[in-house]
């Protein structure tokens, strides 16, 4: 059976997000995740997502249909470097201990993962360097969509955890999107801003209406629409401490689902060239 430290949150200051937030299936903790830093010598660009994602495994449990998608840790560093989810699984299941019993877990899809697309698709396009990115979120930690799929597949899991001697997930689910954007001026905000004061980057890149929203309300700018057409990814200049910040809000990359939007970023970088 995998034992649980526990972990207090004495100290923190009233209202800020805790440090552990939450217990993955299998049994490794979800945390608060710190900034990804540039390893370049100074930061060109400040990337805001509004939260991390989270490695998710095909499950094949023994005798039942196997789980698409389960989330069963936090995405390592917010590596930009493309490393395969098969490799990542396989490091996951070393430090859970993986068990025969427990079935088969594998990389829930293909490729190298999201952040091999903020290179490919945000940062190459505009001509910068990923060593010298600084990455962060709006909300650092990790929040399950609401929707059945996900909500069966823990449900599953825990099913199976009571009569394996596994320990029982708890994961925070998502608010909805205005709640997480006023969670995220209200909780990180001042966090947020150190941050962006520390990365010194002249550029700015959010990903995603969330993020956007929470930028401008924390430089005190005007939101940006996200419409298919018209101006999208037009950069914005923003001032900020006695500086002037060239900002440009644009989707996720991951939002392949949604044909519009994705034809819609495809055009911005087609654009760049």
């Amino acid at each position: 059976m995998i034992v649980i430290d526990v972990c207090t949150d004495e100290g923190r200051p009233p209202g800020a997000i805790p440090f552990v937030v939450g217990v993955y299936p299998f049994g490794l903790l979800a945390a608060r995740r710190p900034p990804r830093l540039p390893v370049a010598d100074r930061a060109d660009v400040f990337v805001l997502g509004m939260y991390p994602s989270a490695l998710h495994v095909r499950w094949h449990r023994p005798g039942a249909r196997p789980i698409a998608a389960l989330a069963v840790d936090d995405e390592p560093g917010r590596s930009l470097s493309g490393q395969h989810r098969a490799d990542r699984v396989a490091l996951w299941r070393e430090r859970v201990g993986w068990r025969r019993e427990w079935g088969t877990a594998t990389a829930a899809g293909p490729g190298a993962g999201p952040g091999r697309l903020v290179v490919t698709d945000i940062l190459e396009p505009l001509g910068l360097d990923p060593r010298a990115a600084y990455l962060t979120d709006c909300v650092p930690t990790y929040f399950v969509k609401a929707g059945e799929r996900q909500d069966q597949a823990i449900r599953a899991y825990d099913e199976f955890a009571a009569t394996a001697g596994l320990p029982a997930s708890s994961l925070r689910r998502r608010p909805p999107k205005p709640e997480l954007v006023h969670l995220a001026i209200r909780a990180e905000g001042a966090e947020l801003l150190r941050q962006l004061r520390e990365s010194d980057a002249p550029t700015v890149v959010t990903l995603g209406k969330g993020a956007a929203d929470v930028f401008a309300a924390l430089t005190g700018t005007d939101r940006v629409p996200f419409r298919l057409t018209g101006d999208y990814g037009t950069p914005r200049l923003v001032p900020l401490g006695g500086r002037e910040l060239r900002w440009y809000p644009l989707v996720h990359p991951g939002v392949h689902r949604h044909v519009g939007w994705r034809n819609c970023h495809a055009r911005w970088v087609l654009s760049q060239h």
